[in-house]
């Protein structure tokens, strides 16, 4: 029991392994790409728009209560049968393969704006990918770790953005409200990508050591996570105004600006570094979860796998640098992955709560029986 225990995820490592699928370089354009719909109540738009985390945690908790020791990809196959329920998890893959091709592109941007102009795109891919290899290569509980270690980090960091509060304009979140209901809703399809990763509860939920604590953990974890969503909407939109943000791709970073420290001269390249460790960290989570889910359905050794991809995703994130082919890759299909998601759990919610149904009317039945 002790040896399992050491294996198995903590509560407080779980939370932090899915803020760590959540919170990457997404969410320093996430006020550009939001505001573009919302204008000045984008932030509204974050709100309303972790509906979906919410459900995903939600139902997600549901059936892992009934299954607390299969999977999504085992009960893909028990409800749907093998041949529909692998499809189902290839597809289900497909999205963890995108966005760790995606995250490692946004990477190599990154790096090659503030801090390594002087290295090739693929030397830089090199570097975030075997980091992000060596990282997955030595598991679940070493991922765990090492999420829980650099959400801190995070956490650090925003603070220092409330600096900002000092330098900002209260005008520039006025009027509130004036914003059509359309365009919020339309803020909160842009938020799609940044609010995708909490899925991956649905993969580990069966590692968790006190399977009891999975709603309370993932719930946090979208705490958590949402509020530093929406804060970076927020103070974004604060400091720089909306007519600002549309001119810096990274608006998020423009924020550190305000900082200023006597011993540092520009607290904006603290921020980089430690965002390096962001990064790496869920591409590293990217990454396993796709060898994860290759081994679960293979059968191959997972380090043998997250070997064997390490050439694929050296060559997908050098063809998403160019911004338009990876923002058409992006739009049309994490609208699609985000419907795929809600409609896999929800019709496996439901059949589990079918088939429970159907087992306690079978167990009154035969008990009726027998005291006869």
């Amino acid at each position: 029991m002790n040896n399992d225990k050491k294996n198995l995820l903590s509560t407080n490592q779980l939370t932090f392994l899915l803020t760590g699928f959540t919170l990457g370089p997404g969410f320093l354009r996430l006020p550009n790409v939001v505001v573009k719909e919302a204008g000045q109540d984008a932030w509204i738009s974050g709100i309303v728009g972790l509906i979906y985390p919410l459900y995903i945690v939600l139902v997600s908790s549901y059936i892992a209560k009934k299954h607390s020791k299969e999977n999504v990809l085992t009960l893909s196959r028990r409800y749907f049968g093998n041949i529909v329920g692998n499809i189902l998890n290839i597809i289900f893959m497909l999205q963890f393969v995108l966005y760790t091709s995606t995250i490692a592109s946004e990477f190599i941007r990154i790096l090659e704006v503030y801090i390594v102009a002087f290295l090739t795109p693929i030397k830089i891919c090199i570097v975030g990918v075997t980091l992000a290899l060596y990282a997955a290569y030595k598991g679940l509980k070493v991922l765990g770790k090492i999420s829980e270690l650099i959400s801190y980090i995070l956490i650090f960091i925003i603070i220092f953005s409330v600096a900002a509060c000092k330098y900002g304009d209260m005008l520039n979140l006025q009027p509130v409200f004036s914003t059509r209901i359309i365009d919020i809703l339309n803020g909160i399809k842009s938020t799609c990508y940044c609010y995708t990763g909490f899925e991956s509860v649905l993969l580990f939920y069966s590692s968790v050591y006190d399977v009891s604590t999975i709603k309370k953990a993932s719930l946090k974890a979208v705490l958590i996570a949402g509020s530093i969503w929406v804060w970076t909407i927020f103070i974004t939109i604060y400091y720089l105004g909306i007519d600002i943000i549309p001119k810096s791709y990274w608006s998020f970073i423009m924020v550190f600006e305000s900082i200023h420290i006597p011993v540092i001269n520009n607290f904006r390249y603290v921020v980089m570094f430690a965002w390096i460790l962001i990064i790496v960290r869920i591409l590293a989570n990217y990454y396993f979860s796709s060898a994860f889910i290759i081994n679960d359905m293979t059968g191959i050794d997972i380090k043998q796998v997250c070997l064997i991809m390490y050439p694929l995703f050296l060559y997908l994130p050098i063809k998403f640098k160019d911004n338009i082919l990876r923002e058409k890759i992006l739009n049309f299909a994490v609208p699609r992955f985000v419907i795929f998601n809600i409609l896999l759990i929800t019709l496996l919610a439901l059949m589990i709560f079918i088939k429970s149904k159907a087992y306690q009317k079978s167990n009154i039945n035969q008990k009726t029986l027998n005291t006869e």
